[in-house]
This record gives structure tokens, C-alpha cells and sequence, in this order.
């Protein structure tokens, strides 16, 4: 039997993009509801695992913290800096690399 092979080209065929393959859907599916089964128990849920096992919980717990938060603000308040006088710039200066040096250290 001659081997044939289908080639897609850019943006024909296939799953759009993110969209999640059909056997990974099905499984995580799965695990959720069985892990929400086990939420029930209080011999088998995360609180009785996290008292027997709290260095295994927290190590788990910490990935699921976000290690980095960023966000934009936007605010409608503008400053004019030419009215400023050079003291108060070099305030406002000072302020942002204080706040910079801070941001780092954490």
C-alpha cells in the first residue's frame, strides 16, 4: 500500500490554534471529577494529604503560586514637568528609583 501524506498549508485545516487536543480535554475532565470525588472523603481530600504530607502540599501549593503579577495602569491625570520647579523633579526622581530598588529586592 503506497504511503500518501497530507500536507496543510498555512491557515487551511486542522484545529485552530489553543484549541486543546480532544484526548488531553477528556482526561483533565476525568482527573478533575475524580479529584472532586475525592473532596468528599475526609480520609483522601487535599486537607487530610495536606496534614499528612505538608512539605508535599506546600511544594505543590508554592508552583500553583504566580511568581510574577504585572499589569498596566492607565490613569487620565497628566502632569506638566515644565511648571515644575528642579527641585521638585529631582524629588519625583529620587521617588522612582527608591520605588525601582524596591521592586527588585522582592
Amino acid at each position: 500500500m503506497a504511503k500518501t501524506s497530507t500536507s496543510f498549508k498555512k491557515g487551511e485545516g486542522g484545529r485552530p490554534k489553543g484549541t486543546p487536543n480532544k484526548l488531553t480535554k477528556t482526561v483533565r475532565e476525568t482527573v478533575l471529577s475524580a479529584f472532586n470525588a475525592l473532596q468528599e472523603d475526609a480520609a483522601h481530600n487535599i486537607t487530610a494529604f495536606a496534614k499528612k504530607y505538608p512539605r508535599d502540599f506546600y511544594n505543590i501549593a508554592a508552583k500553583l503560586i504566580p511568581t510574577e503579577i504585572s499589569g498596566k495602569i492607565e490613569t487620565k491625570n497628566t502632569i506638566d514637568y515644565s511648571k515644575l520647579s528642579d527641585e521638585a523633579l529631582n524629588e519625583i526622581i529620587n521617588a522612582s528609583r527608591d520605588n525601582e530598588s524596591e521592586s527588585r529586592e522582592v
